[in-house]
């Protein structure tokens, strides 16, 4: 069985997995189809997740500082997996590998401060309940 599976073309090993993916996203919308109610108007849902009724519109401006820390999120994750990679290469990386790990995370804690004290990670509300606004 094994030979079999190995053995075949890399085309028609893709031709079944495109298959296969299109058959499964079908049947999903099929029966999302099926349980979906039938015949109740979009203003049945008008109150839906939150419980609250709507004000306004739902599409409004995001402040950019969302975008800052979803940017500063991506850029200290990363680090998480470069240090994952040299913990599991630690024992052959040795005391060389070691220094070049610290030298990193030294580089990474000084940014994290730098952005920490030039306020870009202050978004919300400060201590008091008001609105903090980056300059």
């Amino acid at each position: 069985m094994h030979e079999a599976l190995t053995g075949l073309d890399p085309r028609i090993s893709l031709a079944i997995h495109s298959v296969a993916a299109i058959l499964t996203v079908a049947a999903v919308l099929a029966v999302a189809a099926l349980l979906r109610a039938k015949g109740e108007s979009s203003r049945a849902w008008g109150v839906y997740e939150s419980g609250a009724p709507v004000r306004g519109p739902a599409v409004a401006p995001v402040p950019t500082q969302y975008f800052q820390i979803a940017a500063f999120f991506v850029i200290f994750d990363f680090e998480a997996a470069v240090l994952f990679t040299w913990a599991m290469s630690a024992p052959a990386a040795g005391v060389a590998g070691l220094v070049s790990a610290a030298i990193f995370i030294v580089v990474l804690l000084v940014a994290l401060f730098y952005l920490w004290a030039d306020g870009a990670l202050d978004v919300g509300a400060d201590s008091r309940g008001s609105a903090v606004r980056p300059a």
